[in-house]
């Protein structure tokens, strides 16, 4: 007589999270580029300077932005979140000033440089949010997503402790 050998429910679930541990890994392999803090572009955004040969975005509304980037002319923005916006750099300077009033303490407004998944520097950027994801689809053409705090940074505290 054969016997049914009994599998355990246990080592189902394991090979099912190798498959999707394997499987989110890809994903996190995937080429995508970011933000790098750059004390010399907080310079120009408190200054109110504008960059030529690129496009200004906001997200979020005019009065209140959450993140304003500056995009090299050599690339197309492909996302609905960013709002496209011919800035004087009156304009600039208010809209960052107005970021800057809401700091508490450590949770301060940074700039640096938008980095495309080759490492090529594509734009600029300044908010409290520091971390995002930026992808390239096609040659010339890139996505930024939404900014996030970096997990434990003072901002995502702050912002832990406003929603209590």
């Amino acid at each position: 007589m054969l016997k049914k050998k009994y599998v355990s429910p246990l080592y189902g679930m394991i090979l099912l999270l190798a498959v999707v541990i394997s499987t989110g890994c890809t994903s996190l392999l995937a080429a995508s580029g970011g933000l790098q803090k750059r004390m010399e572009v907080n310079v120009i955004f408190d200054s109110g300077t504008i960059l030529q040969d690129h496009t200004y975005y906001i997200d979020g509304p005019l009065n209140d932005p959450v993140a304003i980037i500056a995009l090299s002319n050599e690339y197309q923005l492909q996302s609905e979140l960013w709002s496209k916006r011919e800035l004087t750099s009156e304009e600039l300077s208010k809209m960052v000033f107005l970021m800057r009033i809401d700091e508490v303490g450590l949770c301060t407004t940074h700039g640096g440089v938008l980095t495309a998944p080759d490492g090529k520097d594509i734009g600029v950027w300044f908010s409290k949010k520091d971390t995002t994801t930026i992808r390239e689809p096609m040659p010339g053409v890139v996505e930024i997503f939404p900014f996030i705090y970096a997990g434990a940074s003072a901002c995502a505290r702050q912002e832990l402790r406003d929603s209590l």
